[in-house]
């Protein structure tokens, strides 16, 4: 979903960087426009297209050169308007929808002088006022102009280089990971679109809605029917919660998309769906101490029984109070939540990690608990915090929110469900809560003391949960580690065909495929590491501060450099070797990394021993920008695979059916002496 964004916008950016170029120079022009300016997210922009200079979409001087184009620019015509219009500037569209802008522009210039403009280049919002105030103030042309230009000098390189940290950061992580450097440059440049364009957007929307509520109060006074009458309430100027539904339907909007999106990947089977797995597997190793009774304790305090004991004391509660249409919403809620998780659980037959243990929940379907737990505190969200000051308000919805993502996390932290199957209950439950909170806002507010049933909340919360991780305990934890599911195949069998249906591909954090394993291994990787010294491979730079300086050294040595660490389903390496020299170029290595699987090999003496996969590639240094480089992956390097072979004591070459790739099968002297490869030399080559 995300990632398919991101690596879409990296591909555009390349094969349009004259339109990347253009929209730099635009966005950083439009940043100092009046008004309009503060809406524009054009420094987020810029440090979005600077990340992707280390990918060789955009190049960094040209970039750099448009947006000090873009930015003199728009400093420029806005001081020409205000020198040639003066105080008739304020009459003029946009300055007379914020008649008080140019006074407290004008105090701000006042207070800093002509230091002004260059402040003003690098704080967000007033960028947009000073530079028409200092033409209406009557500045001189020529001074503003050196100002204009010496602060765009500045600011351009500053953070078009920020940028471009991040993307180096990124790029160094895109190696280890895949898709993750293309899925981080889309996060953080998405994020940072949210953080900024969002509140500026919300505020001009609700300040225009303001704006045109008379004219639409006097339409839906001016005739009869259901839509007036709805539109009259909504618009009473008695109340206020014009706010409330915007920011209600931008939950419903978000909520929607991330659903939808996960759906889509959960059936089209995408990446999403094999990081699950690796997601899974990478956790295992931590589920121990006092995280992972933390983690019991927080999906818990998230399980179906707490979450309908205090939706049941709440809508108690609520009737008590009389506030019969919030009780009835809360049902809702419940209902709606059960209902989607057991629908989809038909439509998709997607078992979770390990079977819901009896008496885990009330909900019994992957994703239950999270997707009624999001409901019934979002829904409870919006009853109380209607009549709550935006603050108060602000810190409920965190809270609710903070809650929420630590169940997601103690879920999958512990095995009991996918990543996936989390995200999309999360999406629903808050979807079905900002929906049915659309419609209870709509109407007339009911007697509710917010802060009452806040407090009610919270403590039925502390006490049921309090109570359901001292009495299940014991239970969870004898069930809490799903522990990874293991193989066994005896050594004729792996010969046979068993090697054949091991992984070809290793598998990323993300669930993207890379690279090819060519190398199986019984036995500790101890004795593949000895065997490798003896054929000039030595295990990598170490990572320290002076090794790591080594990716800005301007000649930088492939034998000097550290490997970077990459997973396969969610497994760290258990030996990581390179090659240097000996007929590879000066800016190449071969560089093999071993990881663990949960297969294990019987051998004929009844001793059973850990098989491992591995690949060797080829990587070659490349300089990113003038003071980064990267070692970037140029495919599988098989064609080494016959002469490590001949330095192991068992081995054997063989040709894999799906791929035609040369595949090593290998043990160290234990198992050469045990008979496996030896004995059945004859099976399974082709």
């Amino acid at each position: 979903m995300l990632g398919h964004l991101s690596d879409t916008i990296v591909h555009a950016a390349r094969m349009h960087a004259l339109l990347a170029y253009g929209l730099a120079f635009v966005l950083t022009a439009a940043e100092a426009f009046p008004v309009i300016g503060a809406l524009v997210p054009g420094t987020a922009i810029i440090v979005g297209l600077g990340a992707l200079v280390p990918t060789g979409a955009l190049h960094f001087w040209p970039l750099v050169a448009w947006s000090t184009g873009g930015a003199i620019l728009g400093d420029g015509l806005p001081f020409w308007f205000g020198s040639r219009f003066r105080h008739q500037a304020t009459g003029l569209w946009p300055l007379s929808l914020h008649p008080d802008l140019l006074p407290r522009g004008k105090a701000f210039f006042e207070r800093h002088g002509g230091s002004a403009v260059i402040i003003a280049r690098f704080t967000p919002g007033v960028r947009a006022v000073v530079p028409i105030v200092a033409g209406v103030s009557g500045m001189r042309s020529l001074r503003f102009y050196v100002l204009d230009v010496v602060s765009a000098v500045i600011w351009a390189p500053a953070h078009v280089g920020a940028g471009v940290l991040v993307g180096a950061s990124l790029a160094i992580l895109g190696v280890m990971a895949g898709r993750l450097e293309a899925l981080l440059i889309g996060s953080i440049v998405s994020l940072v679109l949210l953080l900024w364009l969002v509140p500026r957007l919300l505020r001009f929307v609700i300040s225009w809605l303001e704006s045109k509520r008379g004219p639409a109060l006097a339409w839906a006074h001016a005739g009869k029917g259901r839509i007036r009458s709805n539109v009259a309430s909504i618009l009473d100027p008695a109340r206020t919660e014009l706010s409330g539904l915007i920011t209600l339907a931008g939950a419903l909007a978000g909520s929607l998309w991330l659903l939808l999106g996960v759906l889509q990947d959960l059936i089209a089977g995408d990446p999403l769906v094999y990081a699950d797995h690796a997601i899974l597997h990478f956790l295992e190793p931590y589920r121990s101490g006092i995280p992972m009774e933390a983690a019991m304790a927080c999906s818990r305090l998230g399980s179906g029984a707490v979450t309908l004991a205090v939706a049941a004391v709440a809508l108690v509660w609520l009737d008590r109070q009389s506030a019969w249409r919030g009780a009835a919403y809360g049902i809702a809620a419940v209902i709606g939540a059960s209902l989607f998780t057991a629908g989809l659980d038909l439509a998709l037959h997607r078992a979770p990690p390990s079977p819901i243990a009896p008496g885990w929940s009330l909900i019994p379907f992957p994703g239950g608990d999270l997707a009624t737990s999001c409901a019934v505190y979002g829904i409870l969200t919006v009853i109380a915090g209607r009549r709550l000051g935006a603050r108060p308000r602000i810190g409920l919805i965190t809270a609710t929110v903070l809650f929420a993502a630590l169940q997601l996390g103690s879920r999958v932290y512990l095995g009991l469900d996918w990543f996936s199957s989390e995200l999309a209950a999360l999406g629903f439950g808050f979807a079905w809560a900002a929906g049915l909170g659309l419609a209870y806002v709509a109407r007339p507010v009911e007697p509710v003391a917010p802060w009452r049933l806040v407090a009610i909340t919270a403590a039925t919360l502390a006490i049921a949960g309090t109570l359901a991780v001292a009495l299940n305990r014991n239970a969870d934890l004898a069930r809490h580690d799903v522990g990874r599911m293991s193989t066994t195949m005896t050594c004729p069998d792996w010969l046979q065909h068993g090697w054949q249906n091991l992984p070809t591909r290793s598998l990323g954090m993300l669930g993207s495929f890379s690279g090819s394993l060519t190398i199986q291994w019984i036995g500790p990787a101890d004795g593949l590491r000895h065997a490798l010294a003896q054929l000039g491979w030595r295990s990598p730079a170490p990572w320290t501060f002076r090794n790591a300086l080594e990716f800005l050294a301007p000649h930088a040595s492939p034998a000097e450099i550290p490997a970077l660490p990459r997973w396969d389903d969610g497994r760290r390496a258990d030996l990581i070797m390179v090659f240097v020299g000996h007929g590879l170029a000066a800016d190449k290595r071969l560089v093999l990394r071993l990881w663990k699987t949960s297969v294990s090999v019987t051998m004929p003496t009844g001793s059973v021993r850990t098989l491992r996969i591995g690949e060797i590639e080829m990587q070659r240094l490349r300089r990113m920008v003038s003071t980064l480089t990267i070692p970037v992956s140029e495919g599988s390097a098989s064609t080494v695979l016959p002469r490590i072979a001949a330095a192991l004591p068992a081995s054997r070459l063989v040709t894999r059916a799906a791929d035609g790739a040369t595949v090593l099968l290998a043990g160290d002297r234990a198992v050469d002496t045990e008979g496996c490869l030896t004995q059945h030399r004859g099976d399974g080559a082709q």
